[in-house]
């Protein structure tokens, strides 16, 4: 006997929620991998982003992810307290060392919120948050910033919403080396 399948409410680009653990998640849909599993169950592949770094692949069936409207959710928001602890412990280097050598295709960094609610950075301006600015090149020395380029990541820094102060704090607090 066939089974009749019907056609899915979701498709590739949609923004999903599903469980993950203890917690709910959210995803997009990069396949539509079409009625393979079990019993003919749809199954869909999602990608969870985990800037900076690439995103995490999986495959759930259909049953188990709910759809998110666009615009239903509040937009994230970065707390300013939040995003200079971010930068000066370790943030500011990870994105520097990105763009050591310059050239084409420079990165730009923004930060978001990752999928537990902190603070992290992407190259991603669909997930970016606030930000977006060319990653100063060459700026990392010794694991501090290089005293020659203080004033270009100090101005990198006041692109997250950092007062020209605030980035002078950051960058005092990673340290320089000439």
């Amino acid at each position: 006997m066939n089974a009749v399948h019907k056609h899915s409410s979701f498709q590739v680009g949609d923004q999903v929620r599903f469980d993950f653990g203890r917690r709910k998640v959210t995803g997009v849909i990069v396949e539509d991998r079409g009625p393979i599993g079990v019993g003919g169950r749809r199954l869909f592949g999602i990608e969870i982003p985990l800037d900076p770094d690439e995103p995490m692949k999986l495959e759930l069936p259909e049953e188990e992810i709910e759809a998110i409207v666009p615009g239903s959710e509040a937009p994230p928001s970065i707390e300013k307290k939040k995003a200079i602890a971010y930068l000066s412990n370790g943030g500011l280097y990870s994105m520097l060392l990105e763009n050591m050598a310059g050239g084409r295709n420079q990165p730009r960094a923004w930060l978001c919120l990752d999928t537990l609610g902190n603070i992290t950075h992407t190259y991603y301006p669909e997930r970016g948050v606030i930000g977006g600015q060319v990653i100063p090149s060459g700026a990392m020395r010794e694991g501090r910033v290089f005293a020659p380029k203080r004033d270009v990541v100090a101005t990198f820094l006041e692109s997250f919403g950092l007062t020209h102060q605030e980035a002078e704090r950051v960058i005092s607090e990673v340290g320089t080396a000439r």
